[in-house]
């Protein structure tokens, strides 16, 4: 039994706002994670494993969405679990033998090359015992075919930042806006004489969309750090 979330993505911009004067912090950028969670069921010789698969944004919120899910299965055998956001990973076998649940479940995230995931896989035991490389096949396949299911995103970190424009260029700096997918755009501030558009734009992309930008505006309209913009006329 298959089991797709209706969650929506919200795009693949990760935001991470820069304050006056502070660096962008180097992470591990771009990953590939989950837009939203899945799940997938199966029965393997009378047991019932549900595995489920979410993004997570950090550790605390993978412990969290852990917690929670455990209290959600209160009546199972074992509420396994795995998870990995960037160079921190932790996996709970939760009763299994060692080794033989939360290890490949860890293993087909590793393998996928997911990052901010967390994944549970919860069995109901169906009175015959699957033994070790059983149990491994189940945990970590029934894992892997959630993940089947699943939209994957790429996540890119991202600025924030504000392009200065006079009224002439605005229908230019907007055409030109209009062609870039990845861009998001804020609610414009507006000036005398120009009128400041707040971008969240992928951080790799900046250099380009400057360069755009003085070209098609004859270097009349400029791409300022968002913390640069000033305060309405």
């Amino acid at each position: 039994i298959a089991h797709r979330s209706r969650t929506v993505a919200r795009g693949s911009l990760r935001v991470r706002p820069r304050r006056p004067g502070a660096r962008v912090v180097a992470s591990r950028m771009p990953y590939t994670t989950l837009s939203g969670e899945v799940r997938y069921e199966e029965r393997v010789k009378g047991s019932r494993f549900l595995a489920i698969a979410a993004a997570t944004l950090d550790a605390e919120a993978a412990r969290a969405y852990v917690r929670d899910q455990r209290t959600s299965f209160e009546d199972a055998s074992h509420v396994c679990s795995a998870w990995r956001v960037e160079r921190d990973m932790a996996f709970d076998d939760d009763g299994e033998p060692g080794g033989t649940a939360g290890r490949p479940m860890l293993e087909v995230l590793l393998k996928r090359n997911l990052d901010h995931v967390v994944v549970i896989c919860v069995r109901w035991f169906g009175g015959t015992k699957l033994g070790a490389g059983g149990l491994v096949r189940a945990y970590g396949g029934t894992v892997a075919k959630a993940l089947d299911l699943a939209h994957v995103i790429t996540v890119h970190e991202t600025e924030q930042v504000c392009i200065q424009v006079p009224f002439a260029q605005l229908d230019t700096v907007h055409r030109l806006l209009g062609e870039r997918a990845d861009v998001v755009r804020h609610a414009p501030v507006y000036h005398p004489d120009r009128v400041e558009l707040p971008l969240t734009i992928r951080a790799d992309q900046r250099d380009d969309l400057a360069v755009a930008i003085r070209e098609a505006t004859s270097a009349s309209a400029v791409l300022r750090n968002a913390d640069a913009a000033s305060s309405p006329g």
